[in-house]
């Protein structure tokens, strides 16, 4: 299966929710596996393996996000942030190399 790397940054104030989100995206728009980075540096890197057995506390069916990747960013990959009061969110594509390099850092 072919995937497709991607690359949020999200600024905000809030320190309990991620600055950073590197997606890996199937196809069809379902996440695998995407990596948390945290304003202190923290990596939070989940797998939809991480759920066998308890699949209905995932966001999406097989996916880590609800409904399509594609269909959720549409209008944001590669265009002007996104500003809301003090909240600022970007998408860019990404590189494979980059993700597999920060999952295996920092996969418990």
């Amino acid at each position: 299966m072919l995937f497709s790397y991607y690359r949020c940054d999200w600024e905000h104030p809030r320190d309990d929710e991620p600055v950073t989100i590197y997606y890996e995206v199937d196809s069809a728009g379902c996440v695998p596996r995407l990596i948390d980075v945290f304003a202190d540096d923290r990596r939070m890197c989940v797998s939809i393996e991480d759920f066998r057995g308890r699949e209905n506390e995932m966001p999406g069916i097989n996916s880590l996000v609800e409904g399509s990747f594609y269909d959720g960013t549409a209008g944001l990959l590669d265009g002007e942030p996104i500003e809301d009061n003090a909240e600022s969110i970007s998408l860019q594509t990404s590189d494979r190399h980059i993700f597999e390099a920060e999952w295996r850092a920092h996969r418990s």
